[in-house]
C-alpha cells in the first residue's frame, strides 16, 4: 500500500514538473510584432544631421524583439571643397540597413527602458550640391562601404494597447570606411532617436 501511495506521488510531482517546463519556442509563449517610422538627430562629417527611416520587428514573450531597419539622412551635409579635384560644391550621402535587437525591460509598466542594438552596413557616396537635399541626385565619385555597430538606451511610453513613443540615445561606431577624404570617425558618434512603434506588444 506504502508502494502504491508512494508511486502516486511520485507521478503526480513528475506531471506537475512537465507543467512547469519552458522551452524557447512553444506555442504557449507570447508573440507579435510592430513597425514604426524613426527620426534620429546625430552628426556626419562633424556637422548636425539629420536621418529618418523605419524598422519593424517580431517581439517574443512581451520581452524581447529582433528585426530589421534602415535609415539615411536627409539634411545636408557638405564636403570638404577640395575632397574632389572637380568644380563646384558637393555633399555627402549616407544610409544604412541592419538587423536590429531590442530587450525590454517591465515591459507592462506605463513607462519602462529599453536597450538595443543596431547591426548593418551604412554606404556614403558624394552628390553635386544643386539644390536641396532631395535635388542633390548627381553621383560623383564611388559609393564606399563600412560596418556599423550602435548600441543604445531607450525610454518607452505605453500610448494605448498598440501604441509606443520611444525615445533614445545611441552611439555609432563605424569601422572600415575607405571612402576619399573620409573615415571612421566622419560617421562614428552619439544619436537621439524618436519613434511611434505600432502593433502587438
Amino acid at each position: 500500500m506504502r508502494l502504491l501511495m508512494l508511486s502516486l506521488v511520485l507521478c503526480v510531482c513528475a506531471t506537475d514538473l512537465r507543467a512547469q517546463e519552458q522551452t524557447l519556442f512553444s506555442l504557449e509563449n507570447q508573440t507579435g510584432g510592430f513597425g514604426a517610422p524613426v527620426v534620429k538627430f546625430t552628426s556626419v562629417n562633424g556637422q548636425t544631421a539629420i536621418m529618418a527611416g523605419g524598422r519593424g520587428g517580431w517581439v517574443f514573450d512581451h520581452s524581447f524583439s529582433i528585426g530589421g531597419g534602415g535609415y539615411g539622412v536627409v539634411s545636408e551635409v557638405d564636403a570638404a571643397s577640395n575632397i574632389l579635384p572637380i568644380e563646384g560644391p558637393l555633399d555627402i550621402e549616407f544610409g544604412c540597413l541592419g538587423l536590429e535587437l531590442e530587450y525590454f525591460f517591465d515591459p507592462a509598466s506605463l513607462t519602462h527602458y529599453t536597450v538595443s542594438a543596431f547591426v548593418g552596413v551604412g554606404a556614403t557616396n558624394f552628390v553635386k550640391d544643386v539644390g536641396s537635399v532631395f535635388e542633390s541626385n548627381q553621383q560623383t565619385g564611388e559609393t564606399a562601404f563600412m560596418f556599423l555597430l550602435e548600441p543604445g538606451v531607450h525610454a518607452e511610453l505605453n500610448l494605448a494597447k498598440t501604441f509606443r513613443l520611444n525615445a533614445g540615445v545611441s552611439y555609432r561606431l563605424a569601422m572600415g570606411t575607405d571612402q576619399v577624404g573620409l573615415d571612421d570617425s566622419d560617421f562614428s558618434g552619439f544619436s537621439a532617436s524618436l519613434e511611434l512603434k505600432i502593433g502587438t506588444f
